[in-house]
């Protein structure tokens, strides 16, 4: 089986370097020319702050030279480059090829509309890293990775996979995907709301002042899949019951201490918008949410506020900055002047 990583940088990076070093063949490939002559030239570094930081020596080629047959593709681009990859992936993929999404967002059914939902394979994948530099990723720690097909069954591909894929970590098998994935995008929407200060994910959900608005940021993207008749599950670092249940000081707890540990305690989205300075998943995450709630009648005004203010910082008309919390505060106390009563119900 030949199996390519397109997208090489924090979180397919770091799990293809444990799949290769287990020895299995990979094609590392990537839009970023410097990353791609790195790993080349020095190998793929991981920095491992609990088993040790290790280097394996790859294969790696920018994507518009990706030109070979494809089998099997862990996707793990940004959000906003699924389209752009797919162009690419698509010609190339055999017919009992392939695509296995290792993305943020609920990117599925976008691939989907280029190879047909029975060749994508979706994933929830909550581990932490972060790409450094070329050539170097800084792991952060494990955490849930769970498959599934999109229409529920458990295939012999499943079973290869998780087999492996586990000589990264252990894989579960899911029957209904979509529940993981959108739990996730929840709690995404709820931890993005820190990024967009400088506060650690911890410090933000441990921020009284803005602990009952990043609680309504999460109580209303919980409209979506509710909407949908998506039940929402809990994880490692969310609990949706919580949520419902208006403790939502115990669920940011939960986020903010399984992050506590962790050496990568910023949200990627702050990394995009104070570190890397580029373009944030905003659209592909958050954004996601809003116009499928927009689809189904539901406004989500906090959520809309969030990307607001992130496109604001991407623009460089706006500071990151704590009191971009205390905005979003006073947004929410506009909006929901009875509080969070009117999202419990």
């Amino acid at each position: 089986m030949k199996y390519t990583l397109v997208g090489a940088g924090a979180i397919g990076g770091s799990m293809a370097a444990w799949m290769t070093m287990a020895g299995t063949d990979i094609l590392y490939v990537d839009a970023d020319l410097e990353h791609v002559r790195a790993m080349n030239e020095r190998g793929l570094t991981i920095w491992d702050p609990v088993k040790g930081d290790f280097t394996v020596p790859v294969k790696a080629v920018h994507i518009d030279a990706l030109k070979e047959p494809l089998e099997v593709v862990f996707l793990a681009t940004k959000t906003q480059h699924t389209r752009s990859a797919m162009e690419r992936i698509a010609p190339l993929l055999k017919k009992d090829g392939y695509v296995v999404s290792l993305q943020n967002g609920i990117n599925e059914y976008v691939i989907a509309e280029y190879v047909g939902k029975h060749r994508v394979i979706g994933a929830f994948v909550n581990w932490a890293a972060d790409y450094m530099e070329p050539g170097v990723i800084q792991f952060g720690g494990h955490s849930n990775f769970v498959i599934g097909e999109l229409d529920g069954r458990v295939t012999g591909r499943l079973t290869h996979l998780k087999e492996v894929c586990g000589s990264f970590q252990e894989v579960g098998i899911s029957s209904q995907i979509m529940r993981q994935l959108w739990s996730k995008q929840v709690n995404i929407c709820a931890m993005f709301a820190t990024g967009i200060t400088h506060l650690l994910i911890p410090g933000g959900m441990d921020y009284e002042p803005a602990q009952e608005t990043i609680a309504c940021i999460a109580l209303e993207a919980m409209q979506v899949p509710d909407a949908l008749e998506v039940e929402l599950i809990s994880f490692d670092d969310f609990r949706p019951d919580l949520y419902r249940q208006g403790r939502y000081r115990e669920a940011l707890k939960v986020t903010a201490d399984h992050y506590r540990p962790m050496v990568k305690n910023y949200t990627g989205l702050y990394r995009d918008l104070a570190v890397r300075r580029r373009r944030s998943e905003i659209d592909g995450t958050v954004g996601m949410v809003v116009r499928m709630g927009g689809d189904l009648g539901l406004s989500l005004p906090l959520n809309r506020k969030l990307i607001s203010m992130v496109k604001e910082i991407e623009e460089g008309r706006r500071a990151i900055c704590t009191d971009n919390l205390l905005e979003l505060k006073s947004a929410y106390e506009k909006e929901y002047p009875d509080g969070l009563k009117q999202l419990l119900g």
